[in-house]
């Protein structure tokens, strides 16, 4: 069955009721799996308190050097490691640069964002799997 995966968000209320519910692929379920894994901040899931990365937490003590990326780096990596079982060799990249946003003309704004690069292999397919999303910060949202 290649669309075997329930496509993001759930609706229970579909399944209750027995109605179809959109599915997905696995490249595409791991993909929705990893972008929740990374706007997901700690203690925000009731029922694993670990579950998410540190972004949420250093969002606003945005810091142009290394460190600051290695932490987020090292942070959504441990967590893909972690609740990710479907990727193995996995591998987290992190760029930090600004961009500018056009408004009016009168009204620029210039913010950070976070481009994240996240590479492995799908464990049942032993194929590669690359996934990139990038996220403004201070306050986080995404593109």
């Amino acid at each position: 069955m290649a669309h075997a995966y329930y496509a993001l968000p759930l609706r229970l209320d579909q399944i209750v009721q027995q109605q179809a519910h959109p599915t997905c692929s696995l490249p595409a379920s791991i993909a929705q799996h990893l972008y929740l894994v990374i706007t997901t901040h700690f203690n925000e899931s009731r029922f694993d308190p670990q579950f998410g990365c540190s972004l949420w937490e250093e969002d606003f003590s945005v810091q142009v050097g290394s460190r600051w990326k290695d932490d987020i780096r090292q942070s959504i990596e441990e967590s893909v490691k972690t609740y990710e079982k479907r990727l193995t060799s996995v591998q987290v990249r992190v760029e930090l640069a600004d961009q500018e946003l056009q408004g009016t003309p009168k009204n620029h704004r210039v913010k950070r964002r976070l481009s994240i690069w996240i590479d492995g292999l799908i464990t049942r397919t032993n194929e590669r799997f690359v996934f990139q999303r990038s996220i403004y910060l201070a306050p986080l949202s995404t593109d």
